[in-house]
């Protein structure tokens, strides 16, 4: 087994070498205003800073503002646990903009002192010029207090992210895969912080490209 474990490590570092490797600080701010029967709209403004980039680009800096996304979804709870969504995203990147329209479903299992998320998304890119870009997300996240049984004010929490995406564009396709490792701090009853490493690898069948982000993420209820 452990021949194995070796051989599946020098195989990742390896892919790592020949891709393409990007580093850089992934902010956010993400607030949630929560409306009459069973309604909430989620907003999310994030940003995306590259500090290093592995092969140096030969027509852009090495260190670039990459992008700025806002995204605003409307979210119905249809009980404890079950909710739907709908949503718009607008990206202003390389001087132009880009939209996009979601779709959700998301499922909550409470857990002895955690908690395990379960969302299913659709999306549609349009991008001037390209082919309308469609996607499929499933994300399972696992939230866990680092006291006590549930997060409560002043304390710290634990929370791992795991997306898969499967992209289809002009009938050729692709895959995504993405993790996030956290750590937040619960200020009050209506604001938190978060900070860890959110990894990306992205074009797994084509060009692959890893991207790590430091995030740093605040939210805020109304």
């Amino acid at each position: 087994m452990k021949y194995y474990l070796i051989l599946g490590l020098f195989m990742f570092i390896s892919s790592i070498a020949s891709a393409q490797n990007q580093f850089g600080i992934l902010p956010v701010i993400n607030t949630t205003i929560k409306l009459q029967n069973d309604w909430k709209i989620n907003s999310k403004l994030e940003g995306r800073q590259l500090l290093k980039q592995h092969p140096f680009p030969d027509d852009k800096n090495e260190r670039i503002f990459e992008r700025l996304d806002l995204e605003v979804v409307a979210n119905k709870a249809l009980n404890a646990a079950n909710d739907v969504g709908l949503g718009y995203l607008i990206r202003r990147e390389e001087g132009k903009y880009i939209q996009r329209f979601i779709q959700q479903y998301a499922y909550t299992q409470k857990l002895y002192s955690s908690r395990l998320s379960h969302r299913f998304r659709t999306d549609q890119t349009f991008e001037k010029d390209e082919a309308v870009q469609f996607r499929l997300r499933y994300r399972a996240s696992w939230e866990k207090p680092l006291s006590g049984l549930q997060v409560d004010p002043k304390e710290f929490y634990l929370k791992l992210n795991n997306e898969y995406l499967g992209i289809l564009q002009a009938s050729k396709t692709n895959m995504e895969i993405r993790g996030l490792a956290v750590v937040g701090y619960t200020i009050d009853d209506d604001n938190r912080i978060e900070t860890g490493a959110d990894y990306r690898m992205e074009d797994v069948f084509t060009q692959l490209r890893h991207k790590l982000f430091l995030n740093i993420g605040f939210y805020h209820n109304f």
